[in-house]
């Protein structure tokens, strides 16, 4: 059988295709039994000069293996052998440079590159009486600038924006007081454990009686979370609302609250985690002892020690900032834990480990050039260090382990992963600090993967929503270009792949980046709660077919939305030496400091994304020289999707009513001079309705149409039309402003290809009208329930 033939079910089997299985194989000859010889060169990916990149070729008889996908010490079937040993070659096919192989004759080898390009590999298998050749593609690229640019902290700032002050004021006014009053009972059924489990914990501490871990081993996680939320909340200046100051109240008696709660847990030697403290709930009224239970064994991988730490440290850091670095208590319990990490974890004679939910090491990156630049004298660069000490130990410390998986990326070793594979929050937490440390140390291994996985998400696995995650590998990644419209698409993989975008915006100093995660956090982001603030989405498929919920019996994504979508200064403004990076359009008011020896606040007016009209006043504290590089907008950055009419770039920019013509950098605009308090910016983005259509390989968006305007994907939903009829592909698009509609927001108008009218609504207010479903009959013994039939869709039929 041709493997280019196999079926999806094929595919997707028990044992399945190895990720390798998505290199093309250029022909396929049979050994004398008739059984197929097969080579497999592997997937295409980038390569940073001057580093190398791995090679990992397969050549036999039947069907590559697959390392395990799903349940632990999965693994793969033996080599069948049909036929004489196969002798494999490399060989370079195209190229503009000169490709050396470590080892042409060895199937795991590495090649080097002497020039960048496009490059065609081969692989040629010959087993004396038949002839196989796989290839793969390479995109060799020059390094990122030696120099990330700066990030700017979250601290108080004002939002003006019609939408975001909206957005906001959900989240601060409803949804983190609900969550805050879920975290605070003690009587959930679902998703229990909350501060109860850090009050239990305390007493354990004190040798007090005490109750048992409520809730999975995670639990901690949304605590800390939540934590962060608020103290990002208490950042965002009230402007006089009584909401707001009722709200921001309410969060400071919570932090009085829970503060000496979650430090009575902690540990005399800085480690945190109460499912390792207290004593666990087992099934049918059992009770756990983990008395016994050893910190960072592998036999307790799963119990999220790093994923629930590393939510810690990165709600210190906000904390610290929140209370203008005059309460240092969390920030000082994070340093205790971190450095708890850092004695016990590293090279012999301290241990190896790496956690089974990633999230401790980019944590730890953030928190070491935090504490670098709070205390000065690299005090932080130890807590990188040991973030890339867990990621190597990815693979290099489960060789004697049986877990070995796909599904938690220890698979390989994180510098030869070239494919996003796993589960989906898994796979972008350990790629946002991927690309963390490949900044740090310049290590063209780590730029090379990281820049490889970037491709592979974007240009294979990436949802028009800016989601990740199809959920056909247990909240995960599925095969390239399977992006199924019932998809998974977790919020906290949104709020993750934010992360990574904005790190590789820092790295490159490139606006797709930037273009990226404001294309993730408008649509798969932003709607992951209600309008209103009240329940929320765990999942975000682009079929809606479900009401949010108020709760989760998996809650992990509930303060990392609010903390995610409320860290605005972040993801505004980078800087650089010598100037300012404007990466989103949000009406606000943001200090960003020491651009060109002085503080700068930046000062936007504008309504986008209901319309493009942009002004930025530019306010130095000192009159200064430095540039001012504006975003220029590319719908286009996915080879997924294109896009009619164009609606990329800025249509005009004027500079205190002068209209100017500027440099282009990288996607920004770029504005040098001296400037002094009240500059003004001046610029219009243009704003169209776009039909957006799909690659032919997405099965699931094929003889389709998604509409968009602005940053904004658009879906069309049942309570207004019927949304199985097809649009006309000449049908004549509008956008129009309901103020009535939804809070204010901007509509499309068409017509289906009947002449019926067609209203699309921006995909972040879906479901916000759906009348409440009765649940749905219990399903026959042994017969899966159908789904239900989708209320909203982003992909129309087309006619």
């Amino acid at each position: 059988m041709r493997h280019d033939k196999l079926t999806r079910r094929q595919m997707l089997g028990a044992v399945g295709l190895a990720p390798i299985m998505q290199s093309a194989i250029v022909s396929c000859a049979t050994a004398a039994d008739g059984t197929p010889l097969n080579g497999v060169a592997g997937i295409d990916r980038v390569t940073i000069l001057p580093g190398k990149t791995y090679l990992r070729g397969w050549a036999g008889y039947g069907d590559p293996p697959r390392p395990g996908r799903g349940a632990r010490g999965a693994q793969p079937a033996p080599p069948v052998e049909t036929g004489p040993p196969p002798v494999a070659a490399w060989s370079k096919e195209s190229g503009p440079g000169a490709v050396n192989f470590a080892d042409p004759k060895a199937l795991v080898t590495t090649a080097t590159f002497t020039a960048p390009g496009a490059y065609v590999l081969k692989l040629t298998v010959n087993n004396g009486q038949a002839t196989t050749s796989s290839t793969l593609n390479v995109k060799v690229e020059t390094p990122p600038p030696a120099n990330q640019l700066d990030a700017v902290y979250t601290k108080n700032f004002q939002i003006h924006s019609p939408l975001w002050s909206a957005r906001s004021k959900a989240l601060m006014t409803n949804w983190i007081p609900h969550c805050i009053d879920q975290i605070n009972r003690t009587d959930l059924t679902q998703g229990p454990g909350g501060i109860d489990n850090f009050v239990e914990a305390g007493k354990a501490l004190r040798g007090e009686p005490h109750g048992v871990h409520k809730g999975y081993v995670f639990s901690n996680a949304w605590v800390h979370q939540t934590v962060e939320a608020m103290s990002i909340a208490l950042m965002i200046d009230p402007q006089g609302d009584p909401e707001i100051l009722r709200a921001h109240e309410k969060m400071k008696a919570t932090l009085a609250d829970w503060i000496p709660k979650i430090l009575a847990a902690q540990e005399p030697d800085g480690y945190l985690q109460t499912a390792f403290t207290l004593p666990r709930a087992g099934g049918r009224g059992n009770v756990i002892d983990t008395s016994g239970y050893k910190h960072w064994d592998p036999a307790h991988r799963g119990d999220h020690e790093g994923y629930t730490a590393g939510y810690f440290i990165e709600s210190a850091i906000n904390h610290y900032l929140m209370t203008g670095k005059q309460d240092a208590r969390l920030y000082n319990a994070a340093k205790k834990l971190a450095d708890c990490w850092y004695n016990n974890l590293g090279p012999a004679p301290k241990k190896p480990w790496y956690d089974g939910h990633q999230q401790m090491e980019q944590a730890l990156v953030r928190f070491g050039r935090f504490v670098s630049d709070m205390e000065g004298g690299g005090k932080g660069q130890k807590y990188i260090d040991l973030a890339k000490f867990l990621l190597d130990s990815r693979y290099t410390a489960a060789v004697t382990d049986r877990d070995r998986q796909e599904y938690d990326q220890s698979h390989l070793p994180v510098t030869q992963q070239y494919e996003a594979v796993g589960h989906a929050v898994r796979a972008v937490y350990t790629y946002s600090g991927m690309a963390d440390v490949a900044v740090e140390t310049h290590d063209p291994d780590y730029q090379s993967a990281v820049k490889s996985l970037w491709d592979n998400i974007v240009n294979k696995k990436y949802y028009v929503t800016g989601g990740v995650g199809s959920g056909e590998t247990s909240e995960g990644f599925g095969p390239n270009y399977s992006l199924r419209n019932n998809s998974y698409c977790e919020s906290c993989s949104s709020c993750g792949e934010i992360f990574f975008q904005w790190k590789m915006n820092l790295a490159y100093h490139d606006a797709k980046y930037a273009d990226l995660y404001e294309q993730t956090m408008y649509n798969a982001l932003l709607g992951g709660t209600d309008l209103a603030g009240k329940v929320f989405y765990y999942t975000n498929p682009l079929d809606a077919n479900a009401p949010r919920t108020a709760w989760h019996v998996c809650t992990c994504c509930v303060g990392n939305i609010a903390r995610t979508l409320l860290m605005m200064p972040t993801w505004v403004y980078a800087k650089s030496p010598d100037g300012v990076y404007v990466n989103l359009f949000v009406g606000s008011t943001i200090t960003v400091e020491n651009v060109g020896g002085t503080d700068v606040e930046m000062v936007q007016a504008t309504e986008y994304p209901w319309n493009g009209k942009v002004a930025i006043t530019v306010n130095p504290k000192s009159p200064r020289s430095f540039s001012v590089r504006v975003r220029m907008p590319d719908r286009a950055v996915s080879d997924l999707y294109k896009a009619t009419p164009d609606a990329n770039g800025i249509t005009s920019l004027a500079v205190n009513g002068k209209a100017v013509k500027a440099k282009i950098e990288k996607g920004y605009a770029v504005i040098t001079r001296a400037w002094k308090s009240g500059d003004k910016i001046d610029l219009e983005l243009p704003m169209k309705v776009q039909r957006v259509r799909a690659s032919e390989k997405i099965e699931a968006a094929r003889g389709k149409v998604a509409l968009r305007y602005g940053p904004l994907m658009y879906n069309i939903e049942k309570v207004d039309q019927d949304i199985a009829r097809p649009l006309a592909p000449d049908s004549p698009l509008t956008a129009e402003w309901r103020g009535d509609l939804l809070g204010g927001v901007m509509v499309i108008r068409g017509k289906f290809a009947d002449g019926s009218p067609m209203l699309a609504i921006p995909n972040f207010a879906r479901t916000n009208r759906d009348p409440e479903l009765p649940p749905p009959p219990p399903p026959e013994p042994g017969v899966r329930p159908a789904p239900r039939p989708a209320t909203s869709v982003v992909w129309m039929k087309e006619a």
